[in-house]
């Protein structure tokens, strides 16, 4: 008995070792030097040895050492590194400010580059990358205006929908199977001008990471990406006014202290004006988008911050010759629109957000999320109108914690639970269309969504450091409940400060479903969650990659290898009617996929050259009983081979070029290689029945471009800047083909044609900041 006693009293002693050690804590938040705003993913390292932490999404960290004196040494990409020391005698809060580097301190910016590249090799997180807005605005877009969803598309693995499109395809999945957040809120739909701009305004953006596997427990509901982006938080020290003016739009962001170092605001708005400028020729082209971007925060005291963020934005389409009919319920704004058709789709996002920090090493951060999807679409003729609306609403509350409990041991747990309204296919007709086509009021369709999450990240030895977790994911719909786990892992092996290897397993589920006639976003995509009969969709995905830091040219090359199976996919029958039926369910057919390729990523971050080298080696499969006679086919955006070189030559610190060059293998479709005559049922002629080829089966030709970005900057002022961007989309004009037309030749029969879209697109913007 007395053994037992000791022994117990020896377990209680070692597991109580911290306080006997007289461990104390050094915890606070690395923030900009100039504006207060915090930056997320800075490392905090620990002299000699660099054992450490990264900072959190709010910029806050947390260290528990033994007694003792310590260098601390703060890094973050694109800033100086700071260096300080710390007598740790009793806890201590620390506010690190870094400071931002400009390209005349070459030196230093590649320092504070070096360093963030040796925290990335030694990361266990993988197919991660993270890019900052500020890097971001010189590489080439349509129009001269920074788009990051473009910008996307130039990744490893990351593959665009359709030329010129912001949609993304990413390891072989579908447009709807990409998690896109903005502070934490879903944005359903991401495409402005019918998928040629996104939705995302970059003077209100501060970063982004998108993650392709290896997820974290944090996230879910998607299979096969996160875009996690985020808002600027405001400058919490003096006023600034920036924004740009551009063939096709223009913005203005203005930014400010409420209450110097305690409380800020940012608000960014852009609008396009082609209806405006177009309109004062007498060409009339009724159609323009809109955006808006709002946040604030405010420090309650040392333990507590709150921050409120919001979007709206909105694309309208009108005909102002004819008196409007719509729906006369309609609260959408769609029937101020005198118009003889229109339309009208957009977004609406609320974050409210509560950081309370309950000791030195627990974090954590409550989120209450609104977020609305919708598009109503209004026409009438000759005393005929219709009216076709659809949305879905989510309220959502969220709660995440990080225990420090020390350098070598993070625990991450929480939970989320969102509530959706569906509202598919309302239609409304007067007249005598109404004969043909029925009025529906389809009741709303609710839905729950429910998950908890727990992450354990572990420093095992000096060399291999591992992130090991579980989600457990469920979903309550009418006659059916869902409920699984979802384990996550991922683990790092560093062979030196240089050089290492990263594995990682994910299971993802999704309880959400996209029906789409096509990669763009227009006003016939329906979002409707799992069923009795529609189950959800489920990916597994394992991941093995190899990091090494080229410290003589400031580099960091990436290559990885991925193997992903896919689960309940859905498809549609052939000859499926998606538009005005209610029964789309019918028309839906469930099958499986997989996805496997090959990786490589080359980046050099700053410097006076920087940018990337991109190539992805990619097959996608698809498996549906239904289908080409049940054998596997290809996915339509099967695309073998996507290489992308991003290239920014910061020649002087007044004049910038940046080029952009991609070859991508052509989209597949399904041939038609013959055709027979067969008598009609009337027996009054005879009908032309096609005979095609095995389910995408042929591709498309593939598609090579070059943009090109000039940037003639003014000589900085105390306090005005400005820049003039020439750019050109597709400078070679090479076609881009985005379909196929079998057409009739009378010299050569049959022969299919690829109509192009999108050639040399010449663009001037101005951009200001003051």
């Amino acid at each position: 008995m007395k053994t037992r006693l000791h022994s117990l009293l020896l377990l209680l002693l070692w597991s109580s070792s911290g306080l006997w050690a007289q461990n104390f804590t050094i915890s606070g938040h690395v923030q900009d030097a100039e504006s207060g705003e915090a930056l997320l993913g800075s490392a905090v390292m620990v002299l000699p040895g660099k054992k450490g932490v990264y900072t959190n999404n709010y910029g806050f960290f947390s260290l528990t050492l033994p007694k003792g004196k310590y260098q601390l040494l703060s890094s973050f990409i694109g800033y100086e590194t700071d260096t300080q020391t710390v007598i740790l005698d009793q806890n201590r809060p620390l506010e690190i400010k870094l400071k931002a580097v400009g390209t005349q301190v070459e030196e230093v910016v590649i320092s504070a580059a070096k360093e963030a590249y040796a925290n990335e090799v030694k990361s266990p997180q993988m197919s991660s990358i993270n890019l900052q807005m500020k890097n971001l605005k010189l590489v080439p877009t349509i129009g001269g205006e920074v788009d990051i969803m473009k910008v996307i598309q130039l990744l490893p693995g990351v593959t665009k929908g359709g030329e010129g499109t912001t949609s993304i395809l990413v390891r072989g999945g579908d447009p709807d199977q990409n998690l896109i957040l903005l502070d934490e809120a879903v944005v359903y739909n991401v495409s402005h001008l019918f998928g040629f701009f996104s939705v995302f305004n970059p003077d209100a953006l501060k970063d982004l990471t998108i993650i392709k596997g290896g997820f974290p427990g944090q996230y879910g509901g998607r299979l096969s990406s996160v875009l996690d982006i985020n808002m600027n938080e405001g400058n919490l020290k003096s006023y600034h006014v920036k924004g740009g003016i551009g063939l096709l739009s223009s913005r203005l962001t203005v930014e400010g202290p409420i209450v110097k170092e305690k409380a800020s605001f940012s608000l960014s708005g852009r609008r396009t004006y082609i209806d405006q400028v177009l309109g004062l020729i007498n060409v009339p082209v009724p159609y323009y988008f809109y955006d808006v971007n709002a946040k604030a925060n405010v420090k309650l005291g040392d333990k507590d911050r709150i921050f409120w963020s919001a979007y709206l934005g909105d694309d309208v389409l009108y005909t102002p010759d004819l008196e409007d009919q719509g729906d006369p319920n309609d609260t959408s704004g769609v029937g101020d629109l005198n118009a003889g058709f229109g339309f009208r789709l957009g977004n609406l996002t609320s974050t409210l957000r509560w950081n309370h920090l309950f000791s030195e090493r627990l974090f954590s951060n409550t989120s209450l999320i609104f977020n609305r999807f919708k598009y109503d679409i209004t026409g009438n003729v000759l005393n005929n109108s219709i009216f076709i609306g659809s949305s879905v609403l989510d309220l959502s509350l969220k709660s995440d914690f990080g225990f420090y409990r020390n350098p070598e041991q993070t625990i991450r747990f929480g939970g989320q639970y969102i509530r959706h309204r569906f509202r598919p296919n309302v239609i409304s007709a007067q007249g005598d269309i109404s004969q043909i086509i029925e009025n529906s009021e389809v009741n709303n369709i609710f839905a729950d969504e429910i998950a908890i999450y727990g992450q354990y990240d572990w420093q095992m030895t000096e060399n291999l450091k591992i992130a090991g977790g579980l989600r457990i994911s469920g979903a309550v719909v009418p006659k059916r409940v869902y409920a699984s786990p979802e384990p996550r892992f991922s683990a790092v092996y560093t062979l030196d400060d240089k050089n290492s290897f990263k594995a990682g397993y994910a299971l993802m589920r999704q309880y959400l479903h996209l029906v789409s006639s096509s990669t763009v976003a227009l006003p016939t995509d329906l979002w409707y969650p799992v069923t009795a009969d529609v189950k959800p969709q489920t990916a597994h995905q394992v991941a093995a990659s190899y990091t090494h830091h080229f410290e003589k040219i400031n580099s960091l090359l990436t290559v990885e290898s991925y193997y992903k199976w896919m689960y309940n996919l859905t498809e549609y029958r052939e000859g499926a009617n998606l538009i005005l039926n209610n029964n789309f369910e019918s028309e839906l057919l469930q099958g499986d996929g997989r996805s496997y390729g090959f990786e490589l990523l080359l980046k050099r971050d700053e410097g006076r050259i920087n940018g990337w080298i991109g190539y992805t080696l990619s097959f996608s499969q698809r498996f549906f009983e239904e289908l080409n006679e049940g054998k596997p086919f290809w996915a339509k955006y099967d695309r073998r081979h996507d290489l992308s070189v991003v290239t920014i030559w910061k020649a002087t610190d007044q004049i910038s070029i940046s080029a952009v060059y991609t070859y991508l293998s052509g989209a597949r479709f399904t041939p038609q290689v013959g055709q027979y005559l067969t008598p009609n049922p009337s027996l009054t002629g005879v009908e032309t029945i096609p005979i095609f080829a095995e389910r995408n089966s042929t591709r498309l030709t593939a598609a090579n471009r070059v943009d090109l970005n000039l940037v003639f900057a003014n000589k900085p002022r105390k306090k005005f800047r400005s820049e003039w961007h020439f750019s050109c989309y597709n400078l070679l004009n090479s076609p881009t083909p985005i379909r196929v037309n079998l057409t009739f030749d009378p010299e050569r029969g049959y022969v299919y044609e690829q109509p192009s879209f999108l050639g040399r697109l010449p663009s001037i913007a101005w951009n200001f900041e003051f």
